[in-house]
């Protein structure tokens, strides 16, 4: 499965230590709203850093840049007919909340 781009946010700040393990409490908090087992790990290639979180049988890759955070997603065929825009939608707000809360992004205005 090739990974595709979902969203970019542009940061206001960059990845740390401190915001890395803030995400990742969001990530252990927010599990039980995807309905599946979510797992993640910190991977780096190159100098590029970033967080793979799997929840069957969907893949997202989230890399922390330093002028913005971009998420990729993979899925086999049958799971993408599944995420229709709503759901699109749905998961955006959720990596966008974590993102916010970490410290890394901003809230969009209202």
């Amino acid at each position: 499965m090739d990974l595709e781009q979902f969203y970019v946010f542009p940061v206001r700040a960059r990845l740390t230590s401190d915001k890395r393990r803030a995400i990742e409490a969001q990530i252990d908090e927010n599990a039980q709203a995807f309905e599946r087992e979510v797992s993640y790990k910190w991977l780096k290639r190159g100098e590029e850093r970033f967080l793979r979180i799997l929840s069957d049988p969907i893949t997202i890759e989230v890399v922390f840049l330093e002028d913005r955070v971009e998420c990729y997603g993979a899925a086999p065929a049958w799971a993408k007919l599944l995420l229709t825009k709503a759901r699109k939608e749905d998961l955006k707000n959720r990596i966008e909340k974590v993102l916010i809360g970490a410290g890394l992004v901003e809230a969009p205005e209202a």
